[in-house]
């Protein structure tokens, strides 16, 4: 089973033997290939909705991976009870959302060995999030898939706290192992920004004058970060 860039950078970081969680599992192709790539011992693959889990079951079916991959109907992490799985998995949702999530369920995260995060949003409320419950960032990786940029963030029980904004914003991780997406990134982030600051230029409301001053800080912010890179 071929994953896309995405899904494959997420089963990277899946460590041998594990027992995961993969919540909003879609079709499962992600613990599917871990089973065949023998990667896990067991999987829960959850999805609030019934049509992607019943397909989900059917793949899984499939490719003879029932006896070690388990469907559950439910939202977020409701669907585990303490101790069943030592990684989990939240892809292809919003920050704000993963948080939430997190949140619900302190219990569970205890006996956690590993959460890894594939956020499309909010990255960096989610880096300060995982340093509020004492969850230190060991990886991160961007990756550029169908003209979007993917983060994935890896973390695991440890006390960690960034000395620099800018590390939050785009990842410390990224930023000092100079990736070359991330430069690619912040460049593009520039221009879009330079574009805005022109059409608000023609503008002279209160409310154009203050979204200037926002945009000339984020550039500055960014400009910075090439430093770095």
């Amino acid at each position: 089973m071929n994953l896309s860039k995405r899904l494959f950078a997420v089963a990277k970081e899946v460590p041998p033997n594990s027992k995961i969680a993969d919540i909003g599992t879609d079709h499962a192709y992600l613990p599917i290939y871990l089973f065949k790539n023998k990667r896990i011992k067991k999987a829960i693959a959850s999805d609030i909705n019934k049509g992607p889990l019943e397909k989900a079951n059917n793949n899984i079916i499939k490719n003879n991976a029932d006896a070690i991959i388990e469907t559950r109907l439910g939202n977020g992490l409701e669907v585990l009870k303490e101790n069943e799985v030592d990684t989990i998995i939240l892809a292809g949702m919003g920050g704000m959302l993963i948080i939430d999530i997190l949140k619900k369920r302190p219990d569970i995260l205890k006996s956690i060995k590993r959460l890894i995060l594939q956020a499309q949003l909010d990255q960096k409320e989610l880096r300060k999030y995982l340093h509020s419950i004492n969850y230190k960032i060991i990886n991160e990786q961007l990756v550029y898939e169908e003209n979007k940029y993917y983060w994935i963030i890896t973390s695991e029980a440890g006390k960690e706290k960034y000395e620099k904004e800018i590390f939050y914003l785009y990842g410390k991780i990224l930023i000092e192992k100079k990736d070359p997406l991330l430069k690619q990134y912040i460049k593009e982030e520039i221009n879009k920004l330079n574009n805005l600051l022109r059409l608000l230029n023609e503008s002279l409301t209160n409310h154009a004058i203050k979204r200037k001053k926002e945009i000339e800080k984020d550039i500055k912010l960014c400009e910075e970060v090439l430093k770095w890179l």
